[in-house]
């Protein structure tokens, strides 16, 4: 079992080298921001290179000498583990909020200090156990994706997922959004540290927009890096969805559809929604096998969504959806006239609406739209003004299989390929 771990692995690390080199030899358009950007944001930028080959090797070193292993324990100890990891993760979270408010309340105080000390005990723990509970939840998803038939057919090796599903629990980076100022259209994203104050995002961005584009650092729960980053403080519910979410741009890769991820705003966004799907229904998938509570609440959660009717919005009530609807779909008629800057006021006008009504939203721009308007799968003001969630839906419905609908859409290399896929009107 060892071996043919170590053997996928190993795979799967030769097929991305294979995909690097592949690349074309000039610089790809989404790229310019990251040297554009350099002399401001350069030293705040995340190192993949410096992350990938420590996390390489750390996983590599453990897979060799059995670290951190599931083996002695079965199914029932491991789902165990993983739970006390995430209460840990939990209580964690609880206990910096205390810290801080007792803190800013009494200063320091003896109080203070044994807070401090059951903080540390308890991140040690997490620590203690995070490689492990990497591996389990690993070896999960392995299951569900095997049991759905979704792997790569290498020649003379057996049935593999491939590439293996490989994370890291830690600190996700912030992304730099760029995007053209006259239309809605991603163009380029910056990978930042997730340390920087508010001062020193907002520095970055007022440079960036110097560069007469749209920009917005935004937030990540996880990369699709390999191994796929993953944000530590999250709930087991949340740390399920991102892996699968994140595994699938990982297995995009291999396909036309992921390796032009970055060409144009509409693969961005039939890239987001494959994954946005996927995850749905695999994480569902995996809950009902080994978190069958978890299951059960989402079931529940998922009858009361279908069951609600739906909301009328009358003129003197409020729907953040339907505020992001009408605010997109009249920025994209602004823009469409060459009204930038009347659209760019209109959009301040709005945020400020939203932040009095209690959305504290920051920044509210084409950026903004360009990279919340790609997750198309699902409900909401994306979906509801970005077509591709629900023809990708019809795609989903016309394959026989989750496993078929990924070969389908791997295959994509454009949005008119897409659009192919459709029943003729």
């Amino acid at each position: 079992m060892r071996s043919k771990a170590l053997r996928a692995f190993t795979c799967s690390l030769l097929l991305l080298l294979i995909l690097v080199a592949l690349k074309r030899d000039s610089l790809h358009p989404a790229d310019v921001f990251t040297y554009r950007t350099d002399p401001f944001a350069g030293r705040h930028r995340f190192e993949w290179s410096v992350y990938e080959f420590q996390t390489v090797r750390e996983k590599l070193i453990n897979r060799l000498t059995d670290t951190d292993q599931p083996h002695d324990l079965d199914r029932e100890q491991q789902i165990q583990q993983v739970r006390e990891y995430f209460s840990l993760v939990q209580e964690i979270g609880r206990l910096e909020s205390e810290i801080t408010i007792t803190r800013a309340k009494e200063g320091d105080t003896p109080d203070l200090s044994a807070l401090q000390d059951e903080l540390d005990a308890k991140s040690a723990e997490r620590l203690r156990l995070e490689n492990l509970v990497e591996n389990i939840l690993r070896q999960q998803v392995e299951e569900i994706l095997l049991s759905q038939d979704i792997t790569l057919h290498v020649p003379l090796l057996d049935r593999w997922v491939m590439p293996p599903v490989e994370f890291e629990f830690q600190s996700s980076p912030d992304f730099l959004i760029i995007s053209r100022r006259d239309r809605i259209d991603r163009i380029g994203t910056v990978s930042l540290q997730p340390t920087l104050s508010l001062t020193q995002i907002e520095e970055i961005e007022r440079l960036t927009d110097d560069l007469n584009v749209a920009s917005l650092v935004v937030p990540t729960g996880g990369v699709g890096a390999y191994p796929t980053v993953i944000v530590e403080r999250a709930s087991l519910r949340f740390a399920i969805r991102v892996i699968i979410h994140e595994w699938t741009h990982n297995y995009l890769l291999f396909h036309p559809l992921g390796q032009r991820y970055g060409d144009s705003q509409e693969l961005m966004s039939m890239n987001e929604t494959v994954a946005s799907m996927v995850e749905d229904e695999l994480s569902l998938e995996l809950e009902r096998i080994f978190y069958p509570d978890i299951y059960k609440s989402r079931l529940l959660e998922m009858d009361r969504e279908s069951s609600r009717a739906p909301a009328l919005v009358h003129g003197d009530e409020f729907s953040f959806n339907s505020n992001m609807r009408k605010t997109r779909i009249h920025v994209e008629e602004l823009l469409a006239a060459g009204k930038v800057e009347e659209a760019e006021v209109y959009m301040e006008q709005r945020r400020q609406k939203l932040v009095e009504m209690g959305y504290h939203l920051r920044k509210l721009n084409q950026a903004y739209f360009a990279f919340y308007g790609s997750y198309a799968a699902g409900k909401g003001w994306a979906a509801e003004t970005n077509p591709i969630g629900e023809q990708m839906r019809i795609v989903r419905e016309r394959s026989p299989s989750l496993a078929a609908f990924l070969d389908t859409v791997g295959r994509m290399s454009s949005y008119q390929d897409l659009l192919d896929q459709l029943p003729r009107q």
